[in-house]
């Protein structure tokens, strides 16, 4: 722990001017998504690009997390370590036993013991096996195009805890997807909830947590664009989310 924080004292300076070049770099991508962003025609790619000032925002943090750690380390930890007196411990003494012998007994006399005869036990049957109850099969969405689709969660299925929305998100000329969600009472209202700019196949693209939404029925649906600002027919699931 000591070589650690050492090591960041020594070089704190370097650490400062890593962060503050970082820091600059990422001011110049805010302003330029701002920029994107008010110049934008497409709802969808004003959405992607708060998405992106929001990543920034987390990188923002994380880089002023590092120098406070840095400062800690260098400014306070180090040298309350280095102004610690170690304190030795008391050394017990070494207590010499000396064996005494111990005078062997006789031998005791074997006494002959009778052997009972057994009576052979009846055989028991085995318990009969509980059979194993089978686990459902939740079948993934039908989808209506090739590279736009669900593989889980199923149709139908239960989210009782976060869970990984993954399948396929792969179209000619693609340029970005976004994983939206609507109530059942109101199946036209949707909402983003995650959403990328690289094409995935098979993989994950996002994740839904049903502790933001009220308990019921929900669809989540995954729509791919193209360069155009097109996109095809985009694939639906039906979940639940139960009551607390």
């Amino acid at each position: 722990m000591t070589v650690f924080l050492q090591f960041l004292a020594d070089n704190a300076r370097f650490i400062y001017g890593a962060v503050a070049i970082a820091g600059i770099y990422f001011l110049y991508r805010a302003l330029k998504l701002r920029r994107e962003r008010r110049s934008a025609i497409f709802p969808l790619e004003r959405e992607v690009a708060m998405a992106r000032l929001y990543r920034l925002f987390g990188v923002a943090i994380t880089l002023l997390l590092i120098l406070g750690a840095t400062w800690a380390a260098a400014n306070l930890l180090l040298p309350e370590i280095e102004t610690a007196l170690p304190q030795g411990t008391a050394t017990p003494d070494i207590l010499v036993l000396i064996d005494t012998p111990t005078p062997t007994p006789p031998p005791p006399t074997a006494t002959p013991t009778a052997t009972p005869t057994l009576k052979p036990r009846p055989t028991r049957k085995p318990p009969p096996r509980p059979k194993a109850t089978p686990t459902p099969q939740i079948a993934p969405p039908a989808c209506p195009t090739a590279g736009v689709i669900i593989n889980s969660p199923g149709v139908g299925q239960v989210l009782t805890g976060p869970t990984t929305i993954t399948g396929v998100a792969n179209i000619p000329n693609f340029q970005f997807y976004k994983l939206e969600w609507s109530s059942a009472g109101a199946p036209d209202q949707w909402h983003w909830f995650a959403g990328g700019e690289s094409p995935v196949a098979n993989g994950a693209l996002g994740s839904f947590d049903p502790a933001t939404v009220p308990p019921g029925q929900y669809n989540i649906r995954l729509v791919v664009v193209d360069n155009t600002g097109n996109f095809p027919p985009p694939c639906v699931v039906q979940v639940t989310v139960p009551g607390s």
